[in-house]
């Protein structure tokens, strides 16, 4: 397990995270848009605005997931109906179903499948290709992002309070009892990517993206 390595992101608040094989794709937690990132330069490739604010994304090898809500004050939670929609950077966004209970912030894609994650409700949620929750596996911390790399989802989770930032491990079909923590973060992580060869995280909170390797 390495060392954390810090880069200053070129966007604010930067919160979902997925590579595509060239450029680390990223929202912002602060304008809701979709960017693309140099990973050698860390310069903003291309920008695009979603119909609504983007949270997590996703890479399904040919097109995009992303979650998709609506900028509301607290006071309104009951507009907060969060949605999946697919990107493509020559088609542009297209929407594809509702989350579950409206409910979701990061995504996840292998062999054909998309996961979800809901922080509050402490879950992760296999979905069918028409977005109804085939399985749920119920977890004792808040997902607050996540990716799949060889047969495991690899989790970036908090406690109540949205504190206690962990990278932890749980095969794609094990039961919650499986699951361990692999690394501990010193702040608030937000998403996980991996390239092949670096993960990464989000330090939403002081506008850093962050990488690290793991022994698997």
């Amino acid at each position: 397990m390495s060392e954390l390595v810090r880069h200053p992101s070129p966007i604010k608040g930067p919160q979902g995270l997925a590579w595509d094989g060239e450029s680390m794709w990223v929202t912002s937690a602060a304008n809701g848009r979709l960017y693309a990132l140099d990973t050698d330069t860390w310069n903003v490739r291309r920008e695009f605005v979603p119909p609504h604010e983007s949270l997590g994304v996703t890479y399904t090898g040919s097109d995009f997931r992303l979650i998709l809500a609506p900028a509301i004050e607290e006071t309104d939670l009951e507009r907060d109906r969060r949605y999946v929609y697919s990107f493509a950077p020559e088609a542009g966004f297209s929407k594809c179903f509702p989350c579950p209970d409206f409910s979701g912030s990061f995504l996840a894609y292998a062999n054909g499948t998309l996961f979800l994650s809901q922080a509050w409700d402490k879950k992760l949620i296999e979905l069918s290709a028409a977005g109804a929750p085939v399985r749920e596996v119920q977890l004792e911390r808040r997902p607050v992002g996540m990716t799949i790399v060889d047969g495991a989802f690899y989790l970036a989770t908090v406690n109540e309070d949205w504190g206690d930032g962990r990278l932890e491990r749980l095969g794609v079909d094990a039961s919650a009892s499986s699951i361990e923590t692999v690394r501990s973060f010193p702040f608030k992580p937000r998403s996980v990517a991996y390239n092949g060869e670096r993960f990464w995280t989000a330090d939403r909170n002081n506008d850093a993206i962050v990488s690290f390797t793991l022994r698997r």
